[in-house]
């Protein structure tokens, strides 16, 4: 699912499945946290009487039901509001609502859309990550309270209506302590961006975390710094004005 403007500048290393996985630029596995089948299933027996949809994760792809879809764009009223998010009419923002339209009914890169996750789940012994989301805020309440009964797992609220849950042990963070421990390179020399609440394991373990502009109200609460949105290039700005910074010290 990476897109390839970062796989054409070569980037080293990809910590992905919020943690689960980290790989190297030639995309060899150097670790794993996977989740095996039963720890799907207790999941979905758990969960499924909310009426969720579901997205699972294996073999780098994400297998995602076409409700999810839905549930996870809010249907077509929360739609409307990310294309009016992303006005005035730039060329850059018409391409954010061509992506955001074209994802919602088809899919993105690396995402398959599929009528049920069941047969996925019978077909692969481990699993990277399962999402689920649903109608409202308060299903996702008590899913997320159950899986907290349930134990032995990760979840991680992405926004209001969608839980991500990995195996014990697969964060975000803690994925970024073992990069850094294996690469032996020093926590204050880094910095992290996100946008949801499944980026927030990575305080604490990163010298500085920066929230998108875009991002949730609560990601933007807990960082150390806010850039720009997605749309006026954010990340890129906010690392050339550092750099423009050094420049200047040295």
């Amino acid at each position: 699912m990476m897109p390839h403007q970062l796989r054409r500048i070569s980037v080293d290393y990809y910590l992905c499945a919020n943690g689960a996985t980290v790989y190297d630029a030639t995309g060899a596995t150097l670790r794993s946290v996977a989740l095996q089948r039963d720890d799907i299933t207790r999941v979905i027996e758990a969960v499924s009487p909310l009426d969720p949809g579901w997205n699972v994760f294996c073999e780098s792809t994400c297998f995602i039901e076409r409700s999810a879809m839905s549930y996870m764009t809010g249907g077509v009223r929360d739609l409307r509001k990310k294309i009016r998010a992303h006005l005035p009419r730039s060329r850059k923002a018409f391409r954010v609502i061509f992506v955001t339209l074209k994802n919602h009914f088809f899919g993105e890169q690396g995402k398959r859309i599929v009528h049920s996750i069941n047969p996925i789940v019978v077909e692969h012994d481990e699993f990277e990550k399962i999402g689920c989301s649903f109608r409202t805020a308060e299903a996702c309440d008590e899913a997320a309270r159950r899986l907290e009964e349930l134990g032995g797992f990760e979840v991680a609220r992405v926004w209001a209506r969608e839980l991500e849950i990995t195996a014990a042990g697969a964060t975000k963070g803690l994925a970024a302590d073992w990069l850094l421990d294996h690469l032996g390179v020093e926590r204050e020399r880094t910095v992290a961006f996100g946008d949801s609440m499944n980026d927030a394991s990575l305080i604490g373990h990163v010298g500085r975390f920066v929230a998108m502009g875009n991002g949730s109200d609560e990601v933007k609460a807990l960082a150390d710094e806010v850039c720009g949105t997605l749309v006026a290039d954010g990340v890129a700005t906010w690392l050339e004005e550092q750099m423009e910074e050094a420049k200047g010290r040295s």
